[in-house]
């Protein structure tokens, strides 16, 4: 069993589910011939973007595919939620639907570009997003950003001067902005800069946005601080003012990894929003396509572990662990 079906076993297990993976492999997409059932208990599938270009690669997603993917989650009745209302429980899709959160990690430079006027550029993740999302209006605009400010010594998507512009028009289109650290560092190896990365990262971007509340955390490479608990809950003590305030403190209500597959439902007793996998869209294999792809031929052909909404609204953790 390769290593993509062993992360998929192990999603289907937190989802209350156990399923032998004896014959997953890269096929055609096959719609669902008639609507499904809801499913309270299923996979919501947290998907992550990095680069944009081109052409698909490690790490990048091309134009085209992007666009592609968009088209095939909104005709696979997928609508797009934030992370908050997915960490919540307070969301409500139409019946048959699965909500899906999309999140994009570094704040490169393809996701928000702008041009010298200072208007979304066309050549960019935001505004294929919301040329699609023009046609499409039930799939809104809600992406979720995990921002960088300081990495490589550049603002957040690389265009200093547009830097709190962008995050503005970010939070009025209905996204959502969550901590990435200052400059993208492993938090196990540098563990006596956790505090100050956090920290930093969290003041940039309210200094950018004053009285945002930052919701969620993204773990950089995936890798926790030690203990684990320092990624959604801390403080930074600062001793040089030209950094920043004296204290930063953050209450993160979700913590999430790189991946590696759907995310269990915040509406089953024991949901862990600290704990959270993403699934990476980019081309990881050329032979069998982006993960996403994989992930959703797998749910074409087991729709019993899909999250489908009945419609209506529920509390977090409102169902009991099935036996």
């Amino acid at each position: 069993m390769n290593s993509f079906r062993l992360r998929i076993h192990r999603t289907a297990l937190l989802a209350s589910a156990a399923l032998a993976l004896t014959a997953l492999v890269s096929v055609p997409a096959v719609h669902a011939a008639s609507p499904l059932k809801p499913n309270l208990r299923g996979g919501i599938m947290i998907l992550v973007y990095h680069r944009f270009g081109d052409k698909d690669g490690r790490w990048r997603r091309s134009w085209s595919g992007f666009d592609q993917d968009l088209a095939r989650l909104e005709a696979d009745g997928y609508r797009p939620i934030t992370l908050h209302q997915y960490a919540s429980g307070d969301f409500q899709t139409p019946l048959g639907t699965t909500p899906i959160v999309i999140t994009f990690d570094d704040s490169t430079a393809g996701q928000i570009r702008f041009d010298a006027q200072g208007h979304l550029a066309p050549n960019c993740m935001l505004a294929h997003w919301e040329k699609f999302a023009r046609n499409h209006p039930d799939f809104p605009v809600r992406p979720v950003f995990f921002v960088n400010s300081g990495l490589s010594g550049k603002a957040a998507f690389r265009q200093p001067k547009f830097a709190q512009k962008k995050l503005q028009l970010v939070v009025q289109l209905g996204g959502e902005i969550g901590n990435h650290t200052l400059t993208h560092a492993n938090l196990k190896k540098d563990a006596a800069l956790v505090r100050r990365e956090i920290g930093l990262g969290q003041y940039d971007i309210q200094k950018l946005l004053p009285g945002y509340h930052i919701y969620s955390f993204a773990l950089p490479f995936g890798i926790y601080p030690q203990p684990d608990s320092l990624s959604w809950q801390g403080n930074w003590k600062n001793n040089n003012p030209r950094l920043g305030p004296p204290e930063v403190s953050w209450h993160y209500e979700s913590v999430v990894k790189v991946g590696s597959g759907p995310a269990p439902s915040p509406f089953v007793k024991g949901f862990d929003p600290h704990h959270l996998p993403r699934l990476q869209v980019f081309t990881d294999n050329f032979d069998k396509g982006p993960n996403l792809n994989r992930m959703l031929a797998f749910y074409e052909r087991h729709p019993q572990y899909r999250f489908v909404s009945d419609g209506q609204k529920h509390a977090l953790g409102s169902l009991p662990r099935r036996k």
